[in-house]
């Protein structure tokens, strides 16, 4: 009686994972592991799925249109909004925001290109095609990049406190910062800016989203006049560095990154074809 008990239960819940609906699949030219089993080729995705590469990328063809490259060494859970990386490096061709987080920040990018790499305490994220925007876990924005653009952004833990530095410009009646590292032009709230404008300055103040979550507005508590311009970018270099240029963004480090960050493990031709 017992066996039997057992043998019903195993089949329901074959029964049951197979009812799942698919997401998406995930596609490889070796073998990857999906749910703690080892596959060879291609697997479908239920939601939750998690997938773990080990010598060869893997490519995520979601049911929406989006496409998530996991690098070689890499590990993610699949859900039908967003792929959250738990370690390694992803690339996101999304559609219909269809996101990557990793470490509490969600990357997304409409008819965009994001490659997305964790490290031990912060992520790299890069813009390899059209406008990539980065939000916290709370939706609040933290940077935009346009392509070719790459952040370092470490989580703080702290109170929201934002740095932002660039030349104050007025338009359609509100103060607006185009921000230097972050990307983003943030709106400024406080006393004192008038003089200010055209002038470039770095303030410091809390920040709240705007009422379309597409930027910042600050209410300014610091503000400081730079005489000097923003110092020259160094030149590339093989891998990626900061470029010791740096701000605070909501409860978060950023700066720039220069350097090289290619497309997941193979070419971005190779990644088309793998989509297709």
């Amino acid at each position: 009686m017992k066996n039997k008990l057992t043998l019903l239960s195993a089949i329901l819940a074959g029964t049951a994972f197979a009812a799942s609906p698919s997401i998406g699949i995930a596609v490889s030219h070796g073998k990857l592991e999906v749910n703690s089993a080892m596959v060879d080729g291609n697997a479908n995705l239920a939601a939750g799925a998690s997938v773990k590469t080990s010598a060869f990328p893997s490519m995520l063809q979601l049911t929406g249109g989006s496409n998530v490259a996991l690098d070689r060494e890499s590990q993610a859970k699949v859900f039908a909004d967003r792929v959250v990386l738990e370690r390694g490096v992803s690339q996101l061709a999304g559609k219909n925001a269809y996101a990557v987080e990793a470490m509490g920040f969600r990357v997304t990018g409409d008819a965009a290109q994001a490659r997305v790499e964790m490290k031990k305490d912060h992520v790299l994220v890069a813009a390899l095609s059209g406008v990539v925007k980065v939000t916290d876990a709370s939706g609040m924005p933290v940077a935009s990049l346009t392509a070719g653009r790459a952040l370092g952004l470490q989580p703080t833990g702290a109170a929201a406190s934002s740095t932002m530095t660039g030349r104050l410009a007025r338009e359609n009646g509100h103060y607006v910062l185009p921000d230097e590292v972050s990307g983003l032009k943030v709106e400024l709230n406080g006393t004192g800016l008038d003089r200010e404008i055209g002038r470039r300055i770095q303030v410091t103040g809390a920040p709240k989203a705007s009422a379309d979550r597409s930027t910042q507005v600050i209410e300014v508590a610091r503000l400081n006049r730079l005489t000097d311009e923003p110092a020259p970018m160094p030149a590339p270099s093989p891998a990626p560095q900061a470029a010791g240029v740096g701000g605070l963004s909501a409860a978060a480090k950023v700066w720039i990154v220069v350097g090289v960050l290619g497309a997941v493990g193979v070419t971005a031709g190779t990644l088309a074809a793998q989509s297709n």
